[in-house]
């Protein structure tokens, strides 16, 4: 059965029960887990664009998945002793999102995919470089892999 990312964002907020008691150090990492990795299979879904022309349905499409994702993640309530780690993490993956959604608009109103693409390459690249490192020292490869 193929979970789609309303099911996504519903398994999130159950995992994360009402959201006003933290989890445990424990609980986080497995509920961002399951949430990363729900989304990376979703993505392996999209098709790799065949034509630059195509890069922006590539784009949208994973620009849904990631929006659900950060959903997902921003219901989650981390325990204290994580909580400073996991606000700048999901900022950066917010950030990351923003780009990619200003990359489709651009590309929209008919920007070149193929500049705008690079231009979106160079952005991405050192928050998700900083990224790694946030998602590594919560304990949370998954979301590491997914970006």
């Amino acid at each position: 059965m193929r979970r789609g990312p309303v099911a996504l964002l519903a398994g999130a907020t159950l995992v994360a029960g009402c959201g006003s008691t933290p989890l445990s150090v424990t609980q986080l990492r497995n509920s961002a887990t399951q949430i990363c990795e729900s989304a990376t299979r979703q993505a392996g879904r999209i098709p790799s664009p065949s034509s630059p022309s195509r890069s922006v349905a590539f784009l949208r499409s994973g620009a849904r998945i990631m929006s659900y994702e950060l959903r997902g993640l921003r219901a989650l309530r981390p325990p204290g002793s994580l909580s400073a780690l996991y606000a700048s993490t999901v900022r950066d993956f917010s950030q990351q999102l923003n780009f990619v959604e200003q990359s489709v608009q651009q590309m929209a109103h008919g920007e070149d995919p193929v500049i705008t693409v690079k231009l979106l390459q160079g952005q991405l690249g050192p928050i998700e470089s900083k990224e790694q490192t946030e998602w590594d020292g919560l304990g949370v490869p998954a979301c590491t892999a997914q970006q």
